[in-house]
């Protein structure tokens, strides 16, 4: 059993909008190592408000919107968040959910071996292709070498 196998399989009424599934995988990411401290969820606030598909998105907004995920995250653990991201996540926005999840993973500039597992689980569970990721690692780890 892997970081994203679900404890149930999300039913129909389990959906997320797009940003809310976006959301819930840079949550995972974060949550690889068991925890999520205040100053990943004020990078990962930082990292989604400059993205146009979270224009008008206030702070307030971003709060609520993680409580609710953390929420899903302790009742459902990381595979059931990530089950319903996947469901909800439109395929154009699966690469950027990956490209997010490195970045989120590199940000200390290297990626542990529990990260490690996490994105490449992630990856097979987005559907991105072996030559893409190889492309996302290569670039997200020049990018975070500063």
């Amino acid at each position: 059993m892997g970081w994203f196998s679900p404890k149930k399989a999300p039913s129909s009424a389990d959906t997320f909008n797009k940003q809310e599934a976006f959301l819930a995988i840079a949550l995972a990411t974060s949550a690889a190592d068991g925890q999520i401290v205040e100053s990943e969820a004020k990078g990962i606030f930082a990292y989604l408000l400059q993205m146009r598909m979270f224009e008008g998105y206030n702070e307030k907004q971003m709060s609520d919107l993680l409580k609710k995920l953390v929420t899903i995250l302790n009742n459902e653990g990381v595979g059931g968040l990530v089950a319903i991201a996947k469901s909800s996540l439109p395929d154009e926005l699966r690469e950027t959910a990956f490209v997010c999840a490195t970045d989120i993973a590199l940000a200390d500039g290297v990626i542990e071996d529990n990260e490690k597992k996490l994105l490449e689980e992630l990856q097979q569970v987005l559907g991105i292709s072996d030559e893409i990721g190889q492309k996302i690692l290569q670039v997200m780890m020049i990018k975070n070498r500063g």
